[in-house]
């Protein structure tokens, strides 16, 4: 099949799979002495090589298959949705730098280009050539980057608020305030909750079509409750700055839930079989 990624593509991904795993290592090695500069350029240095080979690979499997358009198969979505978080990574720590993100984010693209190498052979489910298909699949796979980054800032609350109710952080490695913690967990989710929406109602739009094969219980399956309770805990975390008892430590925590559940949603995609 020439959509399917040859081995020199999945090589030259786990290759810059190296090169974030790299960064990461040197981003450590900062917390033992953050006065080293070297470390500091080297985790730059380290996330840029693993942004570009990884671009450099959707250029080579967009040649090999014939088609520009992204998010055709898993190996192409996979990559995609890790490199949107790597370079979101890379310009927040440029332009406003926030410190342990990457901490954070980085394991995430490292987990989802390792997945494309290993299970981007497999067809996603076919969907037809209509423009709410397509919307459905860029608002869904949008929203997902989006609750990753809520996700990962909710996680950062979390810890930076028990050392500072606990007075254990060491000096000079805080991950930021809360009020900014708090603010990029709700600015994400804003986005995310958006995007989920549009998606779930393309994606109704797409089980009521004429000729749809998901079956009269498709209420039931797994990847459709999931999205609907990560809805849900979304629309909480969204409306917590009208309700003060869901700000602050609670936002955090429904943050990480739902990206869980999100992360189950994406699960539930891969093993259902695939229907038109």
């Amino acid at each position: 099949m020439p959509d399917v990624p040859n081995r020199g593509q999945v090589l030259l991904l786990l290759i810059g799979v190296g090169f974030f795993v790299a960064g990461g290592v040197h981003s450590l090695v900062r917390l033992r002495d953050d006065g080293n500069p070297r470390a500091r350029l080297a985790a730059k240095v380290c996330l840029y090589f693993g942004v570009c080979i990884s671009l450099g690979v959707l250029i080579w499997h967009s040649i090999g298959r014939g088609s520009w358009i992204p998010l055709e198969d898993n190996f192409d979505t996979l990559i995609w949705l890790g490199l949107f978080l790597a370079v979101f990574v890379a310009y927040v720590q440029r332009v406003h730098p926030l410190r342990g993100l990457d901490w954070f984010i980085m394991p995430i693209v490292i987990l989802l280009l390792t997945s494309a190498a290993f299970f981007g052979r497999a067809k996603p489910h076919e969907y037809l050539d209509t423009s709410w298909s397509w919307l459905h699949r860029v608002t869904a796979f949008g929203g997902a980057v989006a609750f990753a980054v809520g996700g990962a800032a909710g996680a950062m609350y979390l810890i930076a608020s028990r050392q500072l109710r606990a007075k254990s952080y060491p000096t000079g490695h805080r991950l930021g305030s809360l009020e900014r913690l708090e603010h990029i967990t709700v600015i994400a989710v804003r986005l995310g909750f958006a995007m989920l929406t549009v998606g779930l109602v393309t994606g109704l739009v797409r089980v009521a079509r004429p000729g749809s094969t998901l079956g009269h219980d498709w209420y039931a399956q797994p990847k459709v409750l999931l999205t609907f309770v990560a809805w849900v805990i979304y629309a909480l975390v969204l409306h917590s700055p009208i309700n003060p008892s869901f700000r602050g430590r609670k936002t955090a925590v429904l943050s990480v839930v739902g990206l869980v559940l999100m992360i189950g949603v994406l699960i539930a995609v891969q093993l259902m079989p695939s229907t038109r």
